[in-house]
């Protein structure tokens, strides 16, 4: 395949003329002289070629003109901001500007038209996947039945699966209430049931030019083919590094997967759903526990302030891992965001922060809480969680977190700042589904699973009798991976609402949303750039969610 060819068929894969990424590129010589036959007789370019996935994954960028366009930490801070779970707190100081967080689209959908199909934010979820998969299905045709190979192949199988798990979530257009546009939800109607484009290695331009949508049971047929496929080639495979799967993650890609198809009643032929599928996703994330052999993250672990949420460790899975080569800028970087002590950033000045509601709500005896900022701003009590000095404490406002740390503390030099890890699933995740998955047809057994590891967060902890025990392991999921990018879906396939628009607020303006059940923004819509380059999505887009509900502020 000669470099021209590759060129076009991102271009009608992707729906945009955008750039192909460098470790994809490289692999293929400008001259196109090297094949695929050739490649796969070198192991060594065999492990370039496997290296490019995780590489892809923290240095993708898809030219969309906003700096957080990072590749999947980016999505991360997205879906988090669409789901009302992480906001900037700067602009509640005086002199403070909301608008320093950079994911505007997601923070306002109320008002702003980032997320409709010709917005400028639609583009950065489906370019960025289908670029990942771009990558992972050239590994798979590389290494195709080459059984010396056999355990690339299942890397990339992971990796595709990880992406489709995801795409299948966001793009699922499920019920939510528009007071705004009621059309919006009759608009629905007419797409039910659809997830994205399913794009196997080795498809001609042709079938890519007409390749619709596929059904939900259609993609999570797809999705454990490669699950299966991935758990059976990896079963004696040991990473080096935690860039990549191992069976264990298998597992909990599969563990995810049951749990959100146990969000539905329909009944499928090859696809199991409700509490056949939340049972698969409780045995699944035990197998994941067990094959991981990781352990919970300690409250020093949690709250370092020079490794805190920058270093791999005992509990961290899979994980996207910087070095110095991956750091793309100062500001396209997850540190520069989401780092208070990023001086050079912007986390600095936007702070992101937790709802006040978030706050108020945990437990005085969760050391989970110490790494929020209390209301008084009282810098003795956040002094060993962070490397801010005093005088630099005075710019942080109430509510905003310590969670997430530059390397080593960091607080001016980028290049070494922004080399930092980040958690693509930790086996904290793993108890509480297995907890929640069981809850859902065993009360009584989710309730000791909740209790049993929330006493690794709060010692002598038992779950309220008077909160609905879902509620509370999502409240304590909220709690667990704030700003890790996984609450979303859980919102989501759960139906639950927004309440950032409350009296109390803390939110910004523009943020201050509350919705009857899942916000139509969840249900993400196809760039129209995308629409336009593939027949099979004609007619075939969900409807934009913009404008659909109302900012009190």
């Amino acid at each position: 395949m000669n470099m021209n060819r590759i060129i076009k068929y991102a271009t009608v894969l992707l729906g945009a003329s955008v750039l192909l990424p460098g470790c994809i590129k490289e692999t293929f010589p400008e001259g196109g002289t090297a094949t695929s036959q050739q490649v796969s007789d070198s192991p060594f370019a065999m492990d370039g070629i496997a290296s490019s996935m995780p590489t892809i994954l923290i240095t993708n960028y898809v030219g969309i003109g906003e700096h957080f366009d990072f590749g999947y930490p980016g999505i991360f801070g997205a879906t988090d901001r669409l789901a009302g779970e992480v906001f900037p707190v700067a602009g509640n100081l005086p002199g403070g500007n909301q608008y320093t967080d950079r994911w505007q689209g997601y923070l306002y959908p109320g008002d702003m038209t980032g997320l409709a199909a010709n917005g400028y934010c639609a583009p950065f979820f489906y370019l960025n996947y289908y670029q990942f998969i771009y990558a992972a299905n050239e590994v798979i045709s590389i290494a195709g039945d080459n059984e010396a190979y056999g355990e690339t192949l299942g890397l990339a199988k992971a990796f595709r699966a990880m992406c489709y798990l995801d795409m299948a979530r966001l793009y699922d257009p499920l019920p939510a209430k528009a007071p705004l546009r009621p059309s919006y939800e009759s608009e629905l109607e007419a797409v039910k049931g659809l997830t994205v484009p399913i794009v196997r290695e080795g498809m001609t331009l042709e079938e890519l030019e007409n390749n619709p949508r596929v059904t939900r049971e259609e993609m999570f047929e797809f999705i454990f083919e490669d699950l299966d496929a991935a758990e059976t080639l990896l079963a004696n495979y040991k990473p080096t590094t935690k860039s990549m799967p191992s069976q264990a993650v298998v597992y909990g890609l599969k563990a995810r997967a049951y749990l959100w198809l146990g969000g539905f009643e329909e009944q499928y032929a090859n696809v199991p759903t409700g509490n056949a599928a939340y049972q698969l996703a409780a045995e699944y994330a035990r197998k994941a526990i067990d094959a991981s052999g990781c352990t919970v993250m300690t409250e020093k672990e949690w709250l370092d302030p020079k490794t805190g949420f920058n270093t791999v460790n005992n509990a961290w899975m899979w994980a996207m891992i910087q070095s110095v080569d991956t750091v793309l800028n100062n500001l396209l970087s997850w540190s520069a965001h989401m780092c208070p002590n990023a001086i050079y950033g912007y986390g600095y000045i936007a702070q992101p922060g937790i709802s006040v509601f978030s706050y108020n709500r945990m437990s005085d005896k969760d050391f989970r809480k110490k790494a929020f900022v209390g209301p008084d701003c009282d810098y003795s009590k956040m002094e060993p969680y962070t490397t801010l000095t005093e005088e630099e404490f005075k710019k942080i406002a109430p509510y905003a977190s310590f969670k997430f740390h530059t390397n080593g503390g960091e607080k001016n030099s980028y290049t070494i700042a922004n080399v930092t890890s980040i958690p693509l699933m930790r086996v904290e995740e793993m108890y509480l589904i297995e907890a929640e998955a069981i809850a859902h047809y065993d009360e009584a057994t989710g309730k000791s699973k909740l209790e049993a590891f929330m006493a690794n967060r709060i010692e002598g902890y038992t779950a309220p009798v008077s909160t609905d025990l879902i509620d509370e392991i999502i409240f304590q999921k909220r709690i667990e991976f704030w700003g890790e990018g996984i609450i979303l879906y859980d919102l989501k396939r759960l139906n639950m609402s927004m309440q950032n628009g409350k009296e109390g607020t803390n939110a910004p303006s523009m943020a201050q949303l509350s919705t009857e059940g899942r916000a139509p923004w969840w249900n993400c819509v196809i760039p129209l750039s995308a629409v336009q380059q593939n027949t099979g999505l004609t007619d075939k887009n969900n409807p934009d969610p913009t404008h659909t509900v109302k900012s009190v502020k």
